[in-house]
């Protein structure tokens, strides 16, 4: 069976079952363009993947969890942009955003200590990734732009400072809190 065969066998066999999949993962208000979106990415990975996913013991493994992953990090980015937003509303009366308020010297103090403990922990470079991604809610295409770096690495960074950060829990909290808006209340 040549390479065109295997994938539209493959198609054939998964696509029904991913988009029933992917529709119970889908939270009630999310469009199903989205996941016809996902599906259309995921399949085009494959197919760029063709040589891996051909020798691949359950390559409808491989396409359940791309699918998962991609719905996943699509809610992640709506959830980021949707908070910049929220924070960029100028709502009369409301409490001014913590970026706009001035941090005494003493929060100023403990989020620069906090800063160097990340940048300590994984280094300058990643440190910066981390907080464009977390706090600026940047994504990774713009970070991979602006660092010079591929769009797998970026990931890939994000990934391992993550699973360090959750090897120190002092040092995730306070991004937390600086993510939440609760450092003026809780510092």
């Amino acid at each position: 069976m040549n390479e065109r065969e295997w994938f539209e066998q493959l198609y054939r066999e998964y696509a029904d079952f991913l988009f029933r999949i992917g529709r119970r993962l889908l939270d009630p208000g999310e469009n199903e363009d989205l996941l016809f979106d996902i599906l259309q990415e995921v399949f085009l990975t494959a197919w760029d993947r063709r040589q891996t996913l051909m020798a691949h013991p359950n390559p409808g493994g491989w396409l359940v969890e791309a699918v998962k992953f991609r719905i996943r990090g699509s809610r992640a980015k709506t959830q980021r942009r949707s908070l910049r937003h929220a924070r960029s509303l100028d709502e009369e009366g409301a409490a001014p955003p913590i970026a706009d308020s001035s941090p005494s010297p003493e929060q100023n103090a403990i989020l620069r200590d906090h800063l160097e403990q990340l940048q300590k922990l994984v280094g300058e470079e990643n440190a910066g990734l981390f907080v464009g991604w977390v706090l600026e809610g940047r994504s990774a295409g713009e970070l991979a732009e602006a660092y010079g770096l591929s769009l797998s690495c970026v990931w890939m960074r994000l990934s391992r400072t993550k699973k360090k950060l959750a090897e120190h829990p002092e040092i995730f909290y306070i991004f937390l809190v600086m993510m939440t808006g609760l450092s003026s209340l809780t510092l």
